[in-house]
């Protein structure tokens, strides 16, 4: 494959750089500079991705190699059921296992920030997430089938049953993990209620009502309390879905920026960032001037892009398939 995208680059160089000397009226060394920025965003653009692995926070123990050796596989199948997502026809089926990969994902993360609870998520990492990728392979193969037998509906509904209950596994697994800090909110919560008692208040629910009726608006009177959760709901909101590297955010920030600077009015940079037709628009109008003009801007902002933004407008992208 690497071979291929390879030959593939270095085809479009020297198309490009003849089709460049036709069309155009720069320099040799111009045309060929394009030429080869146009090969290295095709190169970019089709080069498969290096799977890498998240390090949690564990020592260097050979325990805390096999937490981060399952966590991996955790993720692995993760993102393989998300892929399959797009595979599977039937629409019901397919939001259900959406649902179930949004618990999915909370766990993972979950476990990032805990990664001691691994091992008590044993079952879910190697059975239920395991069994769930395997469900959606051979149900995504008898789907392609078109078979419409008694035999193949039966073993459909069947799998379909299956991964109906596997949710409430999921839900339950993520329950066993957070328990532990239930019991400390829980003992937490009772001393404070005593507290709050024995200093001759109730921590019942206050009845509002007497207060709307007098005709201050309890919302109005705390719009400036209720903005902090505006916001923090926005940014919960655009959590980013796909877990990332921050360094990979960066050095593709960068690789972008740079190719923008240089290469940006043969559109290099639109190419590297999965936005081919934008790439082929820069390229068509190349000669105008105008492309390397914006190209060189959007570099520019690229570089001093924050990271979490770039990863949400471009990144994402770039990660599909």
């Amino acid at each position: 494959m690497f071979s291929f995208i390879m030959f593939l680059a270095v085809i479009t160089t020297i198309l490009a750089f003849i089709g460049f000397d036709m069309i155009t009226h720069f320099s040799d060394i111009v045309n060929l500079i394009g030429a080869v920025a146009l090969g290295v965003g095709v190169f970019l653009t089709f080069k498969p991705n290096k799977k890498k692995q998240i390090s949690l926070d564990l020592d260097d123990s050979e325990n805390s190699k096999l937490l981060q050796e399952s966590y991996q596989k955790a993720l692995e199948d993760y993102n393989y059921i998300k892929g399959s997502l797009k595979y599977i026809r039937d629409s019901e089926l397919k939001m259900h296992v959406q649902d179930m990969q949004k618990v999915s994902l909370n766990i993972l993360q979950y476990l990032q920030k805990h990664p001691e609870k691994i091992t008590l998520a044993r079952r879910f990492i190697d059975y239920y997430q395991d069994t769930v990728a395997g469900l959606i392979e051979k149900y995504v193969e008898i789907e392609n089938t078109q078979l419409n037998t008694d035999s193949v509906n039966d073993i459909k509904e069947r799998t379909k049953n299956t991964l109906y209950g596997l949710s409430n596994a999921y839900t339950e697994q993520f329950e066993k993990l957070i328990n532990d800090q239930l019991l400390d909110m829980d003992a937490e919560l009772k001393v404070m209620e005593n507290t709050i008692k024995a200093d001759g208040f109730d921590v019942k629910k206050q009845d509002r009502t007497q207060e709307i009726k007098s005709g201050v608006s309890y919302r109005r009177k705390n719009c400036m309390h209720d903005k902090p959760m505006q916001r923090m709901r926005w940014q919960l909101k655009h959590l980013p879905e796909k877990f990332f590297d921050s360094d990979e955010v960066l050095r593709k920030k960068l690789i972008a920026g740079g190719l923008g600077i240089l290469f940006g009015g043969f559109g290099a940079h639109k190419f590297y960032l999965g936005k081919t037709f934008m790439g082929i628009f820069y390229l068509l109008f190349s000669w105008t001037g105008i492309p390397f003009i914006a190209g060189f801007i959007e570099g520019i902002r690229y570089l001093f892009m924050d990271k979490d933004d770039f990863y949400r407008k471009f990144f994402d992208n770039m990660n599909r398939g």
